[in-house]
């Protein structure tokens, strides 16, 4: 892009949008990538709307300043790239996913990476890579790669251009797995994904080249490279910039936000002005060529780092701009050993240490730490990043002999010497190892488990019982780490007598426990149950020992070997009481929690009688949240559940989608006959490889119930929230009074929910100004989790239709994307079929309840009667949301505008952000008083005697928790000066600080996490009749 180009528009943050559309790209068509372009047709209208931005940059500079990380180069361009695929001409995007993690397994909470950007377009989802680079061509340095792309290297030696475009491959293909064109259809439906790779930056030539190729055009480019790109210069002599520089020309160093497009600078003395964003708000200082020489030989006496140098000369009216751009490298520089490996990252801060000479900074140091791995342009955790380039950079060599123990016992010294090291050679011996054990595990099924029993037999003989886990990293599949499987890929087979050598070597403390348990996991080998005695006896050696590690390796011994079942004969009691003896070890007791759900209620009340009071409440909290791990599901006989039948909808009962107010009219007519009803919710959920959160709207919370499910025994009706508010508000708001707050004596109806306080809070939190109407919590319910908790604790649906029903459940899409319309069919089923199963699964435990051993269908079993649920019955059922209870306060004290409450963590324009502390004020006569103290966050703190001067009290301090939850009923945190308390008798009084604004809103906590209450002081005081005194403290 020629200085010509830059100088068409004002402002830079559009100038550098203009510079990413419009540059050349840094890659040719050679690159074996598909390459994103801007569409031909888009041409002119692209011109026309970054004129009309330049005009008015208010959408793009909002946009750019919700995202986060923007103070970065990288974050900063990838956010540009977005909006201009979500807004420029062209593109129609409905709809884009951002930053996609992609986990490196199935059951791993690691990633392999993610996907940058997809956007959803008309007949397929646009899966986008883009990045901007900067490298330097040093093949003069090492002669026999020149022209290759590995002769490209990034100015501060972290990654070469041949790296890049391995890791840019990978990406690229990534979304031809199974699992991400899965995910991908389920956020986005059935379209087909093209990958497209954007790379823009410059290539930094040798100084002397610059000048004296024409047009500034690559000599001899690599194929993939585009020989038009965009270029520069680079030297490590000062003095010879210098003399390459037009004399009047005046210079500037480019902080990195200032890198993409031509500078331009103004002004008299000219400057480079920015834009408000963060880190571009200061300009850019110009300077005559020899002063500029003077403070970059200053900050290489200090500094070896790398600075931008921008050439700008005089134009047309008053500007400055951009004529060229070169690096001025440290003397040091020295890129073969990057050209001929792979990537090095940044240097460690041990290396070199005696090297160093402390001296002062100059002022451009912190532009790039030399020791900085947050600042890094590979990845934060380099071995990953080498294994990733490793899979396409290396080839395994097989080894000469034939595999044995001691390969791996070498392994392991050698992976230990190198386990911080970024030498590429691991990396390549572990693909090496790996292919040689599938090789031996072909041959012969069971071999590789004999040669790691004896390879760990020779550690223990070295006295190095825990690094077996450098062994047990060959056995993980490359799928499982993210990497390209090898041809052969094998599951590994169990050798019985070696494991059982393992298990014994375990549970005799000769070898890790917890280690040994995961090596049979690996080789899915079930370890033998102990004996009642066996299991107590090495129950009190651990605790006696105080070795954490092997009481743990205990517990996960006797979880994987189906020993903590619950039967008669094995001392769960007894073991309870030996962990709970003081002082208790909390995350001992949390594992055990984990395998043993059941048991916690009892850990609790053991905890309580011997005084360890805090910690039985941490396992009571973690009780309520559920323990959701896989290991407390272990009992289940997965091999057995999915060879049962599936269990779908009968025939006979009918689906009826609701979606306007005709739908309501004919479920509100159902209702009035009322019945036993199952009660199920569907939201899309958050889960680690989803994107980033949705930006901050008002009146609901990111991911809001998407569907209502309320079935009958003959029919099933969802109800499509979204769709509902749209068109017809009043009549939803009518019927979930109806159904949540019927009337004294009128509740002719019970539901029946498979965690019913959850769906129902998870629509509080949702539409907190539609349910704070509708809810009472007086409504007859029977939660199924109850009832399945005496026969299969901590179950979950699926399981218990297979144990009750002999059916298996298919849950494959409940993780679905619930906010698509119009939703597929299977889906609508799906979610019918999730409400209406609790009926059949009550109905089964009332067939339990008298007796009755005859097998009924699944219809008899759905049909149950009011009066004969009614004996599993409850009713006062807990709302739990404080963000309706706050809105429910605001109904109370006249407030109708649901846009006082407002969800997101996103910036608000013009607002005075407020915290607010629940305190207990203590007058002369001892009584006591509720209050929240409302004040300015992060001015200063909160001064307990100035508060209570301002109550006419002599003494004040912050509520307990127990105070908070049972008076206050908001979580700490989120509590503001609206809530259940104010309208408590006596209500709790509210005091605002006399330093808050009286003009703009405050914005204070809203009752529920990431929620708001956005007001003026004015209506604060309408509102609750709060007073105004000063009540910071100033002295700290």
């Amino acid at each position: 892009m020629n200085p010509t180009c830059a100088r068409g528009y004002n402002r830079k943050v559009v100038r550098d949008l203009a510079w990413l559309i419009r540059a050349p790209p840094v890659l040719s068509d050679e690159a074996g990538m598909e390459l994103l372009r801007l569409p031909h047709s888009a041409d002119q209208a692209t011109a026309d709307w970054l004129a009309s931005l330049d005009k008015n940059p208010k959408p793009l500079l909002e946009n750019l300043e919700a995202q986060s990380g923007v103070k970065r180069l990288g974050f900063y361009a990838a956010a540009l790239t977005q909006f201009w695929l979500e807004e420029g001409p062209g593109w129609n995007t409905q709809r884009t996913l951002s930053a996609v993690q992609l986990s490196s397994g199935t059951n791993s909470r690691q990633t392999a990476g993610q996907l940058k950007l997809v956007c959803l377009r008309p007949r397929e989802a646009l899966h986008v890579e883009s990045s901007v680079k900067f490298f330097a061509d040093a093949s003069d340095a090492e002669p026999k790669l020149k022209s290759c792309a590995s002769s490209y290297v990034g100015p501060f030696l972290h990654e070469n251009l041949a790296w890049r475009l391995a890791e840019a491959r990978r990406k690229i293909t990534s979304t031809r797995s199974s699992s991400v064109q899965e995910y991908l259809q389920k956020e986005f439906g059935d379209v087909s994904v093209r990958s497209v790779y954007f790379l823009k930056g410059y290539i930094f030539k040798p100084l002397e080249d610059f000048w004296s190729v024409p047009g500034r055009l690559l000599r001899d480019p690599p194929a993939e490279v585009n020989a038009a790109c965009a270029t520069g210069w680079y030297t490590t002599q000062v003095s010879e910039a210098m003399k390459a520089v037009s004399p009047d020309a005046r210079l500037a160093v480019l902080p990195k936000l200032f890198w993409l497009s031509p500078a331009v600078a103004s002004g008299s003395p000219p400057v480079i002005l920015g834009d408000e964003l963060p880190g571009q708000q200061d300009p850019v200082a110009t300077d005559l060529p020899d002063k500029v020489r003077q403070d970059v030989e200053e900050h290489f006496r200090s500094v070896d780092t790398a600075l931008l140098l921008c050439e700008l000369l005089p134009v047309d009216g008053g500007l400055w701009v951009e004529n060229s751009r070169g690096f001025i490298l440290p003397s040091v520089w020295d890129p073969k050993t990057l050209m001929t490996g792979g990537p090095q990252g940044m240097k460690s801060s041990g290396e070199g240490q005696g090297q160093q000479v402390y001296s002062e900074p100059s002022k451009w140091s912190n532009q790039r730490r030399k020791y900085s791995e947050r600042l890094a342009d590979t990845a934060r955790q380099l071995a990953p990043s080498l294994e990733s380039a490793g899979v396409h950079a290396t080839v395994p060599q097989r080894l000469s002999e034939e595999l044995t123990h001691d390969h791996l016992k070498d392994y392991v010294l050698f992976a230990k010497e190198r386990r911080r090291s970024t030498d590429p050679s691991r990396f390549q011996r572990r693909l090496s190892l790996r292919t040689a054990l599938e090789s031996a595990e072909s041959s012969e099924p069971g071999k590789v488990c004999k040669l790691v029993a004896a390879a760990l037999g020779l550690l223990l003989k070295e006295a190095q019982r825990s690094d077996g886990h450098f062994i047990l990293e060959l056995l993980v599949k490359p799928s499982e780490q993210g990497l390209v499987p090898s041809a052969c890929s094998v599951t590994f087979c169990a050798d019985a007598d070696s494991m059982e050598e393992v298990m014994t070597l375990g549970l005799s403390g000769g070898l890790c426990l917890r280690l040994a348990v995961k090596f049979a996991a690996r080789f899915c080998f079930t370890p033998r149950r102990l004996s009642r005695d066996k299991a107590l006896s090495l129950f009190g050696e651990a605790i006696a020992s105080s070795d954490r590690s092997r009481l743990a390796g205990l517990i996960e011994y006797l979880a994987a070997s189906s020993s903590l079942e619950l039967d008669e004969t094995f001392p769960l009691e007894d073991i309870a009481c030996k962990l709970t003896m003081p002082p208790a070890d909390g995350t001992i007791l949390d594992l055990v929690c984990q395998h043993v759900p059941s048991l916690c209620q009892k850990l609790t009340a053991m905890l309580t009688s011997s005084g360890q009071l805090k910690l039985a409440r941490k396992i009571e909290v973690r009780r309520l949240r559920g323990y959701t791990e896989d290991t407390g599901n272990r009992e289940r006989p997965s091999h057995t559940l999915v060879a049962l039948p599936n269990l779908c909808l009968p025939p006979s009962v009918r689906i009826e989608l609701v979606a306007d107010s005709n739908g309501l009219d004919g479920l509100e007519r159902r209702l009035e006959l009322g019945g036993v009803i199952g009660l199920d919710a569907e939201w899309k959920p958050w889960d680690e490889s989803s994107p980033s959160p949705a930006r901050s709207r008002r009146g609901q919370v990111a991911n809001p119930v998407q569907l209502l499910q309320l079935a009958w025994a003959d029919t099933a009706y969802v109800l499509d929230i979204p769709s509902l508010l749209a068109v017809a508000k009043e009549e939803l708001q009518h019927l979930l009074q109806r159904l949540l707050r019927p009337k004294e004596g009128e509740a002719g109806h019970i539901l029946v929910g498979f965690g019913l306080e959850g769906d129902i809070r998870r629509m509080a939190d949702s539409y907190p100004w539609l349910m704070s109407r509708c809810y009472a919590g007086n409504f007859p319910f029977i939660e199924m989790q109850d009832l399945a908790r005496s026969v299969a604790p901590n179950s979950s649906l699926d399981y218990l239709c297979a144990v009750r029903l002999g059916l298996s459940l298919d849950k494959s899409l409940q993780c679905s994307n619930w906010e698509l319309r119009p939703l597929p069919d299977p889906h609508i089923r799906y979610a019918a079929l999730d409400a209406w199963v609790l009926l059949a699964l009550l109905g089964h435990f009332l067939h339990q309840d008298r007796g009755m051993e005859e097998k009924a269908d699944l219809c008899e079993l759905a049909r149950v009667s009011v009066s004969s649920a009614s004996t599993f019955s409850h009713s006062g059922l807990a709302l739990g949301s404080g963000v309706c209870a706050t809105a429910m306060a605001l109904r109370e004290l006249g407030v109708a505008d649901d846009s006082i409450l407002f969800w997101g963590d996103g910036c608000f324009h013009d607002v005075q952000v407020c915290k607010t502390l629940a305190c207990l004020a203590v007058d002369s006569s001892g009584e006591s008083h509720f209050c929240l103290a409302v004040f300015a966050d992060g001015s200063a703190s909160l001064s307990m005697p100035r508060l209570a001067q301002a109550m006419n009290c002599i003494s004040a301090r912050l509520v307990t928790g127990e105070e908070l939850r049972e008076h206050f009923r908001q979580p700490r945190g989120c509590v503001g000066p609206v809530g259940p308390a104010i309208l408590e008798k006596p209500p709790a009084r509210v005091v605002l600080d006399d330093g808050l604004s009286t003009t703009s809103k405050l914005s204070c906590g809203g009752g529920s996490p990431q929620w708001h209450l956005l007001a003026t002081q004015q209506q604060i005081l309408d509102w609750t009749g709060a007073r105004v005194a000063a009540i910071r403290d100033f002295d700290n």
